[in-house]
């Protein structure tokens, strides 16, 4: 009987320790082929490209750009390739997104070296993996989603929240957006009264755990 191939692996991660660890794992411990590593989504999208390999572990932020740009951009002509991501960054957003992307796997970096090992047997094996961190993450924003259904945010109210989440004080604000410092008082106002909040640092928490803006 005909042996079957090693599944073969990319890897798209900036930081060099962990990419060689990773690298390490795939050699000595999985039984699979590491076909290319990669630092960056340009470098990531030729290697993709052309190992069209069974399985992608993509960091979420690299230096120039998002990971998920690649499942965006180059997914759809790798029908094959399962994905699987890993980040620091733990935001229910990102899990959620990967979900809509269609990501098969997601580990946070916190996670040991099992969980990854699991989530790559698993993913290459035709699963889904989403590691218990991320899986709370993600369960946390579909609660938080499914309570602001009601809270329909008119699209002013979303500029402002976006500007101010950002650092810019109202003046700023009511610069960037044309209107006076005045408005944005009053949308500022309006919402913390839609939202139930009363601190301005809850507008910015708030902000970014729905995905307004990125955390810094």
């Amino acid at each position: 009987m005909t042996e079957r191939p090693p599944v073969r692996i990319v890897i798209v991660e900036d930081h060099t320790m962990v990419r060689q660890l990773f690298a390490f794992l795939i050699k000595e411990e999985t039984g699979f082929a590491l076909a290319a590593d990669c630092t960056n989504v340009a470098e990531g999208a030729a290697a993709l490209l052309r190992e069209k390999p069974d399985l992608a572990i993509i960091d979420w932020m690299l230096p120039d750009g998002r990971g998920f740009d690649l499942v965006r951009n180059v997914g759809p002509k790798l029908p094959r390739t399962r994905w699987l991501f890993i980040s620091s960054n733990e935001q229910g957003h990102l899990v959620r997104e990967a979900v809509s992307l269609g990501v098969q796997g997601f580990v946070m970096k916190r996670s040991d070296l099992s969980t990854l090992r699991e989530a790559m047997r698993r993913v290459a094996a035709g699963e889904k993996y989403y590691c218990p961190a991320s899986a709370r993450l993600l369960v946390d924003k579909m609660v938080d989603e499914s309570r602001a259904v009601a809270v329909n945010l008119i699209s002013r109210e979303r500029e402002v929240l976006r500007a101010f989440a950002r650092g810019e004080n109202p003046k700023a604000v009511a610069d960037h957006l044309g209107v006076s410092a005045k408005t944005v008082q009053n949308h500022l106002s309006q919402l913390k009264d839609k939202l139930g909040l009363r601190e301005p640092a809850e507008l910015v928490h708030y902000a970014i755990r729905h995905g307004y803006i990125e955390a810094p």
